[in-house]
Formats: C-alpha cells, structure tokens, sequence
C-alpha cells in the first residue's frame, strides 16, 4: 500500500541511480539521486568525483510522480536518467506504485486513438514510452510467440498487419495487473454484456480485433517493451509510418503532456478533418532542442523560455496528414494550430488548439512548422535523425 506524502518525516528519502551526460565535457556522470518525499527537494552525490553535486533543494515540476526508474527528469537545466533504485527499501516502496507494463493499440482502435489515450490517462496510468509502427508478419509472429498453437493466431495475425499500431509503456500502481482489468475480457461482446466500462468493451470489435493486447506479466512486460523500444547501437525498432508527402509537423509540449490533455489534442486533430501518419514519444535533450530551435535564435523574443517549454518532460511528436488528397496540409493545420499566444487566440480564434490547450505564450500546447519548405526537415529530424 502506498504512503501519502505526509507519512514520511524531513530525513526520509528514496534513493536513485542516475546518469546524466555532460555534452560539454563528452563525459558520462554517475549520480545517487535522494529524493525526499515530504516537501519535494532533491540532493544529488556524484558517484565519480565522490562528493555532493546538489545540495537539498526544491526542484520545480519535479514530485513523487517523476521519481521512478526508466523515467527523464531536469533537474536545473540537467536532464538526469533515473537508471536503478538505489536501495532495496526504495525498490519495495516504489516497485509497485511505478510498475511498467506494455500495451499495444491495434488498428481497429486507431480511429479512437485520442479517445483511447484520454481514456487510458483518466484510468491512472502514465504514459512513459510511445511509437506509432507498422508491423510485418515476422514482427507480429515474434511478438505473439506466446500464442504460438493457439487457433485464434492467424486471425490475430492478419489484423495487426493490417494498419499502423502504438506502442504504449504505462506506468501506474500496479499497471500490469490493473490495466488487465481496466482492458476487460478478450471478446469485446461479452465485454459489453459484462464489464462495459472497459477498454475492449469501448473501442474493440471483434476477439481478434479487440483493441488491445497488453503484457500478462512482468517477463512479457519487459520482452514486449524493449521489442518496440530497444536500447542499444545494434538494435533497431519497427519501422517509422512517416510518409513525407504533404503533411506536416507537430509536437504537443510536455507541459500539455503533463497536464493530461494529449488525448484531448489527438481527438481535436481527427475530428478537423486531418489524420496522423506517425506519431512517437521523445525525451529532447538540451543539445537536440537547441538544434531543433536554431531556426528561431533572433526571431522570438524569449529563446531560452521557448527552449524550456520543449524540455520539461516528455514531448509528442506528430505527422499531420489530410484526409484526402486535395489539402494544402500545413496551411490548414497551421490556421487549426492558430496563434503562437493563446491569449490573442482565445479573442479572435478561439476554436483552434492553442486556445483551447495553450497556457502562454511559450507552453502553448503545441508546435507546428512555420515555414513549407521546413516541413520534412522537421520531420526528419523527429523520425529520421533522432531515431538513428
């Protein structure tokens, strides 16, 4: 059972293993990260040098949420990877609190795909790693190895290559078991008779097309995650779904992320007319928001706000494609985005996305390519570049 906040006295801490890299010195330092539960300050050790790197601080934006292992946190202006716990107590702790499990959206659910990222956020899970891909027979046969025999495979089989999937790792309490529950029986019609509040139950079909496949286990958990998100020079996942035919870029901003509202966004973007090509999840480091931005050095007044508003967590980047072929694409979105303040968008544009998700100037719930000719350099960058 977990702790509140208050449970814990001033000395208590849970104790991290963290790494970060110095793009300035090319040198990889090791951290004990202490994170201390009852007021949100942070000390950091380097392990190296041996002593103490961070003195006990309150950290903005960083809470017990942030704090488990596989997650990028920025701690003043360093964006330090939480590798391991670092110390059984801390494990037995946050272990089952920050569980990580697999899921995998199928192509019977894509239509929904904001639906079911909205419903799956307000469920309690938080979605760590994302990837929209397509999968070849091979791909799909290794992941379902554990169904090999099984006399519903061929069906299984021939829907999951029939469209583009997401990737989704979820942490949450308990995750692997829960969202078991939460996605319901295999056959979606018994699903609606029993539980019809479950995820199979909304937005599956058929068994074979039930939605979802998620993890049964930590082992399959673990095995189905680093199959769409390998670590590592050698290993490559499935193949990217961007088309770089007239379309365009957006990136939801991690504080839009962090406020729950990138199902919102997706659902908004479908309904206007637009669907998505590619989507994925990434964690932009200092040197790659920086190179990403270079274009507006000069030109926006705050480029260290605007660097910030890409840095603070998680971002989503999208390929935005028309739903027919007749659509100059990246104006339409762009006049959708509206803009850049959502305070001017909300007195003279208020139906488009930045004046409903936008918070100021900078976390103004998304960008979107300013210029035609940027469009596939800014996708290249995200689904090409980043992904090599």
């Amino acid at each position: 059972m977990s702790r509140n906040l208050s449970d814990y006295d001033y000395r208590e801490k849970l104790t991290f293993l963290g790494e970060y890299f110095d793009h300035d010195a090319y040198l990889k330092k090791k951290f004990i990260i202490s994170y201390f539960p009852c007021d949100d300050t942070i000390e950091i050790f380097d392990r190296d040098m041996n002593r103490v790197f961070l003195k006990r601080s309150l950290c903005e934006g960083i809470g017990r949420k942030d704090m488990f292992v596989g997650n990028l946190v920025r701690i003043y202006g360093r964006q330090i990877s939480i590798k391991d716990y670092g110390d059984c107590r801390t494990k037995e702790i946050i272990g089952k609190t920050k569980q990580r499990t697999f899921v995998l959206i199928k192509p019977s659910a894509m239509d929904k795909l904001g639906d079911v990222i909205a419903d799956i956020e307000s469920r309690d899970f938080q979605i760590s790693r994302m990837r929209m891909c397509n999968l070849t027979r091979k791909q799909t046969l290794e992941l379902y190895e554990h169904k090999k025999g099984d006399a519903f495979l061929p069906f299984i089989l021939e829907h999951i290559v029939s469209g583009s999937v997401v990737a989704l790792e979820l942490v949450g309490t308990d995750a692997i078991e829960r969202f078991k529950k939460e996605a319901g029986p295999n056959d979606p019609i018994e699903g609606r008779k029993l539980e019809p509040n479950s995820l199979r139950a909304k937005y599956g079909q058929q068994t074979a097309s039930n939605g979802f496949h998620c993890a049964s286990d930590i082992e399959e958990a673990v095995r189905e995650a680093c199959f769409f998100f390998p670590e590592g020079i050698n290993k490559k996942p499935p193949e990217t779904t961007v088309v770089l035919k007239n379309s365009t870029c957006c990136i939801v901003k991690p504080h839009a992320i962090q406020e729950g509202k990138l199902g919102y966004i997706l659902k908004e973007i479908y309904e206007a007319n637009f669907k998505i090509t590619a989507m994925q999840m990434f964690y932009l480091s200092n040197a790659n928001a920086d190179e990403f931005l270079e274009v507006y050095k000069g030109v926006v007044s705050d480029f260290h706000a605007l660097l910030l508003s890409f840095l603070d967590g998680p971002l989503v980047a999208i390929e935005i494609s028309g739903k027919n072929d007749e659509m100059n694409v990246h104006k339409e979105f762009r006049d959708f985005a509206g803009p850049s303040d959502p305070d001017i968008a909300r007195q003279i544009r208020p139906y488009t996305l930045r004046a409903k998700f936008g918070n100021n100037k900078y976390k103004n719930a998304i960008h979107c390519t300013d210029l035609p000719e940027d469009t596939i350099l800014e996708l290249e960058y995200f689904f090409k570049i980043l992904n090599d």
